[in-house]
């Protein structure tokens, strides 16, 4: 999973695979048929071990605003956390797209479009329970939180630093979903 994500799909090789498994290219071709196989196998794992932090911070944030505010704050660590490459290995891909076929497009995108519908609907719950004003575009403020989450990781990658990422955060969840 790490070495996809910090090279991304084309610049890893079998022979890379192979060092970094500590199997040899039969082995990984007899257990996942192939390298595009092998990177659906590690985008889903990914999903399970990574992107499932977001699904975590839904269920328990406390608020709203605070679930937006967790979510950005979620994207800095990753980002700045040293046991990982930094970026997203599902935003990196999507930059890559060309190097995919259908099945894996669909994966990638698929990722995203779960993530923006599960916003909406803890908006949609917040709007119900009278948290939210009922005029809240809720599927809007979803999109613009997705958006603010891979562009946060594109900025990231480019090397904006901490602290930017961090005021843009707290402005983000601010304008998107005021007091």
């Amino acid at each position: 999973m790490l070495l996809f994500w910090e090279l991304g799909y084309e610049a890893t090789s079998i022979q890379a695979l192979e060092q970094a498994m500590g199997l040899k290219r039969t082995s990984i071709y007899n257990s996942f048929g192939n390298k595009r196989k092998l990177f659906r196998a590690v985008l889903g794992y990914y999903c399970e071990q990574v992107l499932v932090r977001f699904q975590v911070i839904l269920q328990t944030a406390e608020t709203s605003r605070q679930m937006v505010k967790d979510m950005l704050a979620e994207v800095i660590n990753l980002n700045f956390d040293c046991d990982y490459p930094g970026g997203c290995l599902v935003v990196l891909s999507l930059m890559e797209n060309q190097q995919h076929d259908q099945n894996t497009r669909r994966l990638l995108d698929q990722s995203i479009v779960e993530l923006a519908e599960a916003i909406a609907q803890r908006l949609e719950s917040a709007v119900d329970t009278g948290e939210l004003p009922a005029h809240t575009a809720c599927r809007s403020v979803a999109d613009q939180v997705v958006a603010m989450i891979m562009g946060m990781h594109v900025m990231a990658k480019a090397g904006v630093p901490r602290e930017n990422l961090q005021r843009l955060a707290e402005d983000s969840a601010r304008i998107l979903l005021p007091e």
